[in-house]
């Protein structure tokens, strides 16, 4: 008696090997989107992400340091001129900013007080910082756009005063717990800032004179 023997179908074969190569693409491209996905999505949306927050405070800090290797360089090559300071100031706001506010809440939960409490407080630091941005950055903008217009173009200024309105929106959001996704509007307010402080960096790299 012969033995069965088993005949492979090709076809079948290359099309158990596409799903596998589809199944394994899905994958990565989850893992990646996860990781983004991580920088706003909160494990049970009552206090920030941590792995997200420590991304941000990464981030703000090699931005802080930029402005300082651009302060040392001003030194010696006579000073910035009003555009550039304000750029400089602009770009000091947001990485310092952006690096405060996200280790703020390292020290503030965990605490022996309520979690309400602990959003409070990073509500009340978060609103007075934007506060103070919105306060003296935009207005400077448009003084500094009379006397050189060339540096600051209508649409850069409208940008710019949208992003400290909606920092600002959303650090109302955390401090008044206008809505159950307050992490979520956290962290958003975060990489607001550091929206704002890689304009400012883009403007401070390729911008140096006018």
């Amino acid at each position: 008696m012969r033995p069965h023997r088993t005949r492979h179908n090709p076809r079948k074969k290359f099309w158990r090997g596409k799903c596998i190569a589809k199944i394994e693409r899905e994958r990565q491209e989850s893992k990646c989107r996860g990781f983004f996905y991580s920088l706003v999505r909160q494990q049970g949306d009552t206090i920030p992400n941590i792995n997200g927050l420590e991304v941000i405070a990464q981030i703000a800090l090699g931005l802080a340091g930029f402005s300082g290797v651009m302060i040392a360089l001003a030194r010696s090559s006579g000073g910035f001129n009003p555009p550039e300071r304000f750029r400089l100031r602009a770009l000091i706001y947001a990485s310092f900013g952006a690096m405060f506010l996200a280790i703020v809440p390292f020290a503030v939960f965990g605490g022996p007080w309520p979690e309400s409490t602990s959003w409070r407080l990073v509500g009340v630091v978060m609103t007075v910082y934007t506060a103070a941005g919105l306060l003296f950055l935009p207005p400077a903008a448009y003084r500094l756009r009379h006397d050189h217009p060339e540096s600051f173009p209508l649409p850069l200024v409208v940008i710019l005063f949208g992003t400290h309105v909606c920092t600002f929106l959303l650090a109302l959001v955390v401090l008044f717990g206008l809505s159950e996704y307050r992490a979520s509007a956290y962290t958003m307010a975060l990489i607001l800032l550091l929206v704002h402080g890689a304009i400012a960096f883009v403007r401070v790299l390729f911008h140096r004179r006018d």
